[in-house]
């Protein structure tokens, strides 16, 4: 594995690592990121009611506050962050868990997940593939890549196309919501001129063109606002839960998601000699993104939203870095930059429901728009040292400076209260000053691992973590513009280890971690005009936990794994101005516990044939909650906020079934159930109009899917 960017047997990194192959992505049916938490416990995903493509990542109870561009977990394709989870034609996936940040890339406080794509090779080899199954699911991926010019010039190029219905239907619209339509392909070539020098060129697009995600009305309650509206509400709920889950009704249309982006990596790595390595990743991308959708879920007009695709955000990133061995001392020292630039766009065009006493006091609709343009940048020195003082003994120091730049602005948001107003085409004089800040921090990791055997590793680090602050870009009190950065510092221990007793192989890792967490990031809902969502600083808590991996093989055909995670997360303190005492809340978007167990056969066919294997995943994820006010403590606000944001444990249950090589010709075929008891559970939620409209929105998991998958390896 590559976790610490050079080559590792996986027991002797010492931090808490999931790693994914290739064969596990391909038996488990990882397709997506929103597959990732089923396959990484310790890693929760979560989606936005709105779009459930907009993945916000957990570990440790740290991901990204609603809104922000500064996520606890930071993902990272061909070693450049954020820029893109295509998830086909890849050699692994590694979640890394705790603060990262001394030896590559962004500083994060939760952990990264690194995403690998296959590289060029000088052996000629491919495959095929093809799936099909319910919901009219018909998919093909491929990949080929191998020598051009021998071992000096090497390409590869991988495409995926996939296609399925919809899932949920809405009987206002007739459309059907759910549903995916995306493609992307990458192309890749590498050249080594000369010994010790190599250089890779990767170039990737990615297009998504759906109809939207099901969000569905799910809680109403009587507010001052809603009440000229309110017996509508009640009759839709009402509808809504005798048509379940799979049937929606929303007056909104049309409902899109879209994505249109292209990028390339440039990676330069020059081996000078034994004891030095220099090398360079170059990345640029260019994106635009929207989205429409019902927030309400009904078909009521309570706020309607529409993010339109606008010009290309740029983002571009350099790092380079000096890996080092001399003796018993490896190391590396580096330099990132990154800048993001978003033009002027039109931020959101809502329609929402208002009711203003003496205005409107029976209430109406208007439209508001926002226009706007923002930018980001970081800068960052780090280095890290391992040392091993003996052969059993290594001690690891690491240090990095990070300055993150934020600007916002200027914007402006019109408010138009007939449609005789004319739609804004650009900023007035009133609009917005630009808004900028520059954000300062020293982070830090050390670490100790000891290694009393080949097959017995045990260690303990210490590390500091740091998330930028930033802008509330349309805040309307000028107390909640800025927020501040938030830190945590992680205490880690571990041990990980192979046994063989009598027959059986046994492979274990297990860590218990504290995580003391301050200046905390958390949004507030607020029932302004238009309705709006800020970021404020308001939290100190702490962590705790385990994780445990386990895999059993008690003969050559029967293996069996788990995994799990405990999390014990609570607030020293958290008071917010407009809602009071929140430290009784349960930390967002972190469940208690993860588990998956995953039991493996192998069933024995003649020489000659081919290998069949089955194996079932099951995973159980205790229950969550998804807003940051979700415990009432006799705030009006805080009472509707925590009727919509408590979700409950859910279990699913994956199977498959995989043939390979059949007869020795390359060809092989599988069959998948996935969601088998189609179980309904909930990925998603939207709190945002609960303290004004009384209204929240759920979004719901898959249902069950099954299919059948051909696929033909070629080369070597």
């Amino acid at each position: 594995m590559t976790a610490r960017r050079r080559q590792e047997r996986l027991q002797e990194v010492p931090i808490a690592v999931t790693a994914l192959s290739e064969e596990i992505l391909e038996e488990k049916g990882v397709r997506d990121a929103n597959d990732l938490g089923q396959v990484a416990p310790g890693l929760s995903v979560q989606n936005t009611t709105a779009n459930r493509n907009n993945i916000t990542y957990s570990i440790r109870g740290q991901g990204q506050t609603f809104g922000q561009n500064s996520p606890g977990v930071v993902p990272y394709f061909a070693e450049v962050p954020s820029f893109g989870d295509a998830i086909f034609d890849l050699q692994g996936i590694q979640v890394l868990k705790g603060p990262q940040g001394t030896l590559f890339g962004r500083n994060t406080t939760g952990g990264a997940i690194l995403f690998a794509p296959k590289a060029p090779s000088e052996d000629f080899n491919g495959y095929l593939l093809g799936r099909v199954g319910n919901y009219s699911r018909r998919d093909v991926e491929f990949g080929l890549g191998g020598p051009l010019l021998g071992e000096r010039l090497m390409f590869r190029v991988a495409g995926q196309m996939l296609r399925r219905d919809g899932y949920t239907d809405n009987v206002t619209t007739g459309d059907q919501m759910d549903d995916e339509h995306r493609q992307a392909w990458r192309a890749s070539i590498t050249a080594r001129p000369f010994d010790g020098f190599e250089n890779t060129l990767l170039y990737q697009d990615v297009e998504v063109d759906e109809a939207g995600s099901g969000l569905l009305l799910s809680v109403i309650t009587p507010t001052f606002s809603n009440e000229p509206i309110y017996t509508q509400l009640q009759t839709a709920l009402t509808a809504q839960r005798a048509r379940g889950p799979r049937s929606i009704a929303t007056n909104y249309e049309p409902d899109f998601i879209k994505l249109d982006s292209q990028g390339w990596i440039n990676t330069t790595t020059w081996r000078l000699n034994d004891h030095l390595t220099l090398k360079n990743i170059y990345s640029q991308r260019r994106f635009t993104a929207g989205q429409s959708y019902d927030l309400d879920g009904s078909p009521v007009t309570v706020l309607h939203v529409t993010n339109p695709v606008g010009k290309k955000t740029k983002t571009t990133s350099e790092e380079f870095q000096a890996q080092f061995n001399f003796g018993n001392i490896d190391g590396v020292i580096g330099y990132f930059t990154e800048d993001s630039n978003t033009p002027i766009v039109y931020g959101f065009d809502t329609r929402q429901f208002v009711r203003i006493p003496g205005l409107l006091p029976n209430g109406g609709v208007i439209q508001a728009v926002n226009i706007a343009q923002g930018s980001s940048g970081s800068r960052a020195f780090y280095g890290q040292v391992d040392w091993a003082v003996t052969d059993q003994l290594t001690l690891t120091g690491g240090i990095r400076k990070t300055t993150d730049e934020r600007s916002s602005g200027p914007s402006e948001t019109f408010v138009l209260f007939s449609p005789l107003q004319p739609y804004p085409t650009g900023l007035s004089a009133a609009a917005g000053a630009r808004l900028f800040a520059s954000f300062d921090a020293t982070t830090w990791n050390v670490a100790a691992n000891y290694q009393f055997s080949q097959d017995l590793n045990v260690y303990a680090t210490v590390r500091k973590g740091f998330k930028s602050g930033g802008f509330n870009g349309t805040a309307i009190n000028p107390a909640d513009q800025f927020f501040q950065p938030e830190e945590v510092t992680d205490y880690e221990f571990g041990i990980k280890g192979l046994a063989v007793l009598g027959d059986w192989q046994v492979r274990y890792a297990a860590d218990v971690f504290y995580d003391d967490y301050t200046n905390i990031q958390r949004f507030v809902n607020l029932a302004t005009v238009p309705a709006s969502t800020v970021t404020r600083n308001a939290a100190a808590g702490s962590i705790a936990g385990i994780d445990l991996d386990l895999t059993i093989a008690p003969t050559d055909w029967f293996s069996a794994s788990v995994q799990y995670t405990y999390l014990d997360a609570k607030y020293d303190s958290y008071n917010d101005a407009l809602l009071g005492d929140l430290s009784s809340s349960r930390f967002p978007n972190t469940p208690e516990h993860q588990l998956n167990f995953t039991p493996r056969v192998e069933i024995p066919l003649p020489e000659g044939m081919g290998d069949l294997s089955a194996l079932a995943s099951v995973y159980y994820q205790s229950g969550i909650a998804t807003d940051p006010a979700n415990v009432p403590n006799g705030n009006a606000l805080v009472a509707l906020s925590s009727m919509g944001t408590n979700v409950d444990a859910y279990t699913r249950i994956d199977l498959r079934a995989d043939w390979r090589n059949i007869n020795g010709t390359g060809v092989s075929a599988a069959a998948y159930v996935r969601n088998a008891t189609d179980e309904e559970y909930i990925t998603g939620t939207n709190n945002q109009l609960t303290s004004q409209f009384g209204v929240a929105t759920y979004l719901y998991g898959q249902p069950r899917f099954f299919g059948v998958e051909l696929r033909f390896d070629f080369g070597t």
